[in-house]
């Protein structure tokens, strides 16, 4: 029997020999291991955001939301799993680093040559509402004549314009009354001189 058409005894079919395969391609880690999971938590510890923390330890920010988005209902359902632990150790590893800059900040009341704007600034922006004091509303714009600017009809503007133009009027006109008013006159002597 012959070999089949096109085949060469020299080179068989399949992977050539001495060949490597092509590279193959990594993504993100999907799976929640115990090596990534101590990772992200270390790099959360020293001050990382989530998403620089998903970053050096080979994943996304969204895997990582996702894992702890399961962790949550995990745990309010009343059940442990490797993600109840994650959501554990990522909260631990976060009030860690803000407690750090909280003692920053309590040492810098305490000793006058320390700055401490930089770390209260940063709590500000980790915790706002554990760490800022809500602003008081602001000024009317328009030094108090109502708001800069309004959207209205043209009938409605001159009605407006009308208004205050004779509210300015009667303001002016009571303000001038008093200096356009003739001096009194001192009552005359009735017997003369």
């Amino acid at each position: 029997m012959s070999p089949p058409r096109g085949y060469d005894p020299k080179r068989p079919p399949g992977k050539p020999a001495g060949v490597k395969r092509a590279p193959k391609y990594t993504g993100p880690a999907s799976t929640l291991t115990y090596k990534l999971q101590t990772a992200i938590v270390a790099e959360l510890r020293q001050g990382s955001t989530k998403r620089m923390a998903a970053a050096l330890a080979g994943t996304t920010e969204a895997r990582l939301t996702n894992w702890l988005r399961r962790g949550r209902e995990a745990i309010e359902s009343g059940k442990r799993s490797r993600y109840t632990e994650f959501v554990v150790e990522v909260e631990r590893a976060q009030a860690e680093f803000q407690k750090g800059l909280v003692k920053d900040v309590n040492e810098a009341i305490r000793d006058k040559t320390m700055d401490g704007r930089g770390a209260r600034w940063f709590l500000g922006v980790l915790a706002p509402k554990d760490f800022t004091v809500p602003r008081e509303a602001a000024a009317p714009a328009g030094n108090g004549h109502g708001p800069l600017f309004e959207v209205i009809t043209p009938d409605e503007a001159r009605a407006k314009l009308d208004d205050k133009l004779a509210t300015f009027i009667a303001q002016h006109l009571k303000a001038q009354a008093p200096k356009d008013a003739p001096p009194e006159s001192a009552p005359e002597d009735a017997g003369g001189d």
